[in-house]
């Protein structure tokens, strides 16, 4: 308190000058701690985060273990850096890039490639460990429930439609779909409307049976790293010794990804599946094209969500009297373009959100008719083992094996 009239004085004697001219003086502000960090200290950062969480997965074996780091991960890359940049945002900025010929900063590009190269390694150690979205919802994994293989291979379909629609959306100049749909980035924030908030909320009530329902459900990143992990070098494994088939491990994954022991078929199934193959096979072509169909359809609807054609539509649905209630309508008078320039920009966004959809469309055709192919493999499996698309290295497994122990 002693301090206060010195303070007073100072401020008398070194009074602030004035500005006749209307100049504010500004405030001086101090940046966050967060902004201080250079680009290559984030990289640096996540490498060591990557190689800390290989090291757990593949050495440590320790549930403990995974799960007190993935609260670190959590608190810095969520809470700190407010997820963003993260590896699952940057794909739409590599898009644009390579759909622009524009540059990417390199640090983006690292933060794009360095999950999926741990992925081509090891598997998707990034989500059991580092990934922020999928720490928050492994906190919530009270009473996992298996979900019906017809309804998991439906769902498990949207991440591909997200990453498509997500990318037709960013190289078009519509916004960052993938963001913008990101139940959990306002929540890291602390910004977060109310129909956010409510979303981010429900996903972790129902991430209460239904373990990391993002990740599975929704994350179009995922599908990059299950691609990454179909090829790794080293991946997860339940056991580092010997499996005894003693179906303890099935029983703990909440994400059912432990494939269990198969037979070898016996002659007449062989017959019957080949059959399946044959029929699959030729379903292949209709299928990829009535999804190229259907994303051409929906094209026009897409393309709404750029500005330039959501104009015109404005401009179509509103009468004159009441335009001048819409800010657009007002900017685009101001611009003094003209009505038939922006119509034809809007009809060219269209014609570009069509293409866009029906390679979409196309691409999750292929997507369906590979998997569909996939369930007629006469594949023989002796043991339990981790799937490597569908596990994520959260460790519980590790321990219930007692062959870990």
């Amino acid at each position: 308190m002693s301090l206060l009239p010195l303070a007073a004085a100072a401020d008398s004697r070194f009074p602030k000058p004035q500005f006749d001219s209307g100049h504010t003086v500004p405030q001086a502000t101090h940046p966050a701690f967060v902004e201080m960090v250079p680009p290559w200290a984030d990289v640096l950062i996540l490498a060591v985060a990557l190689g800390i969480a290989v090291w757990l997965v593949r050495k440590v074996r320790s549930r403990r273990w995974i799960l007190a780091f993935s609260l670190a991960c959590l608190a810095w890359f969520g809470f700190v850096k407010h997820g963003c940049i993260c590896p699952v945002g940057s794909v739409q900025n590599v898009a644009v890039a390579a759909w622009s010929g524009g540059g990417l900063p390199w640090f983006v590009a690292a933060l794009f490639a360095l999950p999926l190269l741990t992925a081509l390694l090891f598997g998707r150690v990034f989500c059991g460990a580092v990934c922020p979205l999928g720490a928050l919802q492994d906190l919530f994994i009270v009473r996992p429930q298996r979900m019906p293989r017809a309804l998991d291979a439906v769902l498990r379909l949207v991440p591909l439609a997200v990453l498509s629609v997500g990318l037709v959306y960013a190289v078009n100049g519509a916004g960052y779909l993938i963001c913008r749909t990101d139940p959990f980035v306002g929540f890291f924030r602390r910004s977060a409307t109310l129909p956010m908030l409510l979303t981010s909320m429900a996903v972790l009530l129902v991430g209460l049976v239904v373990a990391r329902p993002y990740c599975r459900y929704f994350c179009p990143y995922g599908v990059l790293l299950e691609g990454c992990a179909r090829l790794a070098w080293k991946p997860v494994e339940v056991t580092g010794n010997e499996c005894i088939n003693c179906r303890l491990c099935a029983g703990t994954c909440p994400v059912d990804a432990i494939t269990v022991p198969r037979a070898a078929l016996s002659e007449a199934a062989r017959v019957r599946q080949f059959r399946r193959f044959v029929v699959m096979l030729s379903l292949v072509p209709v299928l990829v094209a009535g999804c190229a169909g259907a994303g051409w359809l929906s094209g026009a609807f897409a393309a709404k969500a750029h500005p330039d054609v959501a104009l015109i539509d404005r401009l179509d649905s509103v009468t004159e009297a009441d335009q001048d209630l819409y800010p657009e309508i007002e900017a685009f008078k101001r611009a003094g373009k003209g009505r038939e320039r922006a119509e034809a920009q809007a009809a060219e966004l269209t014609g570009r959100f069509r293409k866009g959809c029906t390679g979409a469309g196309a691409f999750i055709g292929i997507v369906i008719a590979l998997r569909l192919l996939g369930l007629t493999r006469l594949q023989r499996r002796p043991l339990h083992e981790a799937d490597r698309l569908r596990c994520v290295a959260c460790g519980r497994c590790f321990a219930a094996c007692p062959k870990n122990r």
